[in-house]
């Protein structure tokens, strides 16, 4: 590989994408949808560019920096990490992330960023309203601030609230009561608290019955997700939203989903 080919490597197509990818995924797609798929997104399209980018900087290192690379996302995504956001957070450095070791399924993507990285990179052409500088810059912000900080926490709360709805089920596909399928009449929904910038994950029950209504089962308020202000190094989340939050009680969360999800139904 030549000196000339080395330089061109930034503007490959497939890391570009991938960086674009990220950028739109983390600051619209995850806000709009927030479903399995943008989750994971991010973890795919991020581990195929970020070594590809710092492997730019270390021509030498390829193979190191890939490899150290996936080690470094095994870390960040495990309970063992948990001690570097609790240091992090106590100087006000507003950072989190969600254990979720099925995140650990986008390293796949890894030996193909590999590959592309060291194949032959003849044909990769410089983008003249794209400057190196300004490339470089935007694929840095990519990777370093990305996402909100925000606080994750466990609620774990049973309920006990059940309705029966006029609607049959192809209609119940295209509101907004829950956003995927677990397993048989088990399903993912969500409600907000906009003035604490919190989202809680719920699980419910859907049934059909023979005479055409549904049967609708709030079963658990599972977790909550609350956005700091500011990017990854400013802001952090407000303790007071947490606290909040934390100190609902079933009826309040039961109240909150039959306004936001429940109502809605009722009057389609």
């Amino acid at each position: 590989m030549n000196k000339t080919q080395s330089k061109s490597l930034i503007y490959g197509k497939l890391f570009l994408i991938s960086v674009f990818i990220l950028l739109l995924n983390d600051f619209y797609l995850k806000h709009q949808f927030h479903n399995y798929l943008t989750g994971k997104l991010s973890d795919f399209v991020g581990l195929f560019a970020f070594p590809y980018f710092v492997s730019l900087f270390f021509k030498s290192k390829v193979k190191p920096i890939y490899i150290l690379t996936g080690i470094l996302f095994v870390f960040w995504k495990s309970s063992s990490s948990q001690f570097v956001f609790d240091f992090l957070n106590g100087f006000g450095i507003g950072i989190n992330r969600i254990v979720d070791y099925s995140d650990l399924i986008a390293l796949l993507i890894l030996p193909f960023s590999y590959h592309y990285r060291i194949k032959n990179s003849i044909g990769i052409k410089k983008l003249k309203f794209l400057p190196k500088p300004i490339l470089i810059g935007i694929c840095s912000f990519a990777f370093i601030a990305t996402s909100l900080p925000q606080a994750y926490g466990e609620l774990n709360l049973k309920s006990n609230y059940e309705t029966e709805i006029d609607l049959d089920f192809e209609k119940l596909k295209s509101t907004n009561l829950y956003y995927v399928s677990v397993k048989n009449d088990k399903y993912l929904s969500k409600i907000e608290i906009p003035d604490k910038k919190a989202e809680i994950e719920t699980t419910l029950i859907i049934k059909q019955q023979v005479n055409g209504t549904l049967i609708i089962k709030l079963d658990s308020i599972v977790s909550y997700r609350i956005k700091g202000s500011g990017f990854i190094f400013g802001g952090g989340v407000d303790e007071k939203d947490i606290e909040y939050v934390e100190n609902l009680s079933v009826e309040d969360f039961e109240k909150i989903f039959i306004d936001q999800k429940i109502n809605n139904l009722k009057n389609k």
